[in-house]
Parts: C-alpha cells; structure tokens; sequence
C-alpha cells in the first residue's frame, strides 16, 4: 500500500482505468460474437468460398459460384433448391435477384434471408421490333408506374421492402 497521497491517488486512478479497460475489452468481444451470431457464416459473395451453394443448372449463377472456388450442387427447378436450402443440404442458394427476393417474401419469410447486396448484375429488358408501336406504349407505361409511385408498391408487394 502506497505510503504517499499521490501515489495513492495514481494507485486508484490506475485500478480504475484497469476495470474500464476490462470492461471495453469485454463489451467489444461480446459484440463481435453477437454480430457474427446474427450475420452468419454468409454475408456476401467473399464469403462462398469452400461452401456449398446451390443454383439452377446450366445458368450463368452455377458458372459464377464456380469462379468463387465453392461447390456447386445445380437443381432444376428452385423448389427442390430452396428445399436443400431448408434442409441446410447447402450453405446458400445463388441466383436471379427476383427469384430470390420472391421466396425470401413469400414462402421462406421467417425461415430465410437475403444477404449482401446485388453482384454480378445483368440488365433485364424487353425487346421489340424498332418499328413496334407496343415499344412507345410500355415505355410510357413504365415512365407512368415509377412517377406515381406505384412501380415501388408493387415491387414491395412482391419482392419485399
């Protein structure tokens, strides 16, 4: 036990500053474990590595996973996919965004959830002649449906927020 006023007063400054360093030290390590319990082994397309990940055979999905040095098991239709999923046969399912938006808002709410953000995107388009009077009209028909909000309404009905 320090004899000295200072010393005594560094003495308690220094316990102290040892039971908040414990204190962050545990409130960091538990956080950690808890985001990593709620995130999953999954969160993106760097984490596919060495998993098993399901898509639809012969798309464009199976050759991506292929890239990313996972295992591919290919279906041929998303239910008996989505099954394995379930099952946890697979670590992830990868493929078209509005598939998988789809099921993850309707039959798998609750069960499933979708991680990351969208990757090797593609652009979806309809193609008509150029002379086709339909191209006009479903132009302004989209133009109309994001204006007014209701592209957004239905893109929530279906594919969740």
């Amino acid at each position: 036990m320090p004899r000295q006023w200072s010393a005594r007063i560094f003495s308690i400054f220094w316990m102290f500053a040892g039971v908040v360093f414990v204190a962050f030290y545990t409130a960091q390590l538990t956080t950690i474990l808890t985001v990593q319990q709620i995130q999953g082994a999954i969160n993106g397309p760097e984490d596919l590595p060495g998993k098993v990940v399901a898509t639809i055979a012969h798309s464009t999905a199976a050759d991506y996973i292929r890239s990313k040095n996972a295992q591919v098991q290919e279906f041929e239709q998303p239910g008996p996919m989505f099954k394995a999923l379930l099952d946890k046969r697979v670590d992830a399912v990868v493929f078209t965004a509005p598939v998988i938006l789809y099921y993850a808002a309707h039959d798998g709410k609750g069960r499933v959830r979708t991680v990351g953000s969208e990757f090797n995107t593609a652009p979806i388009a309809i193609v008509f002649q150029l002379d086709s009077p339909l191209r006009r009209k479903v132009d302004g028909a989209l133009l109309t449906l994001h204006e007014s909000g209701v592209y957004q309404q239905i893109y929530a009905k279906w594919f969740g927020n």
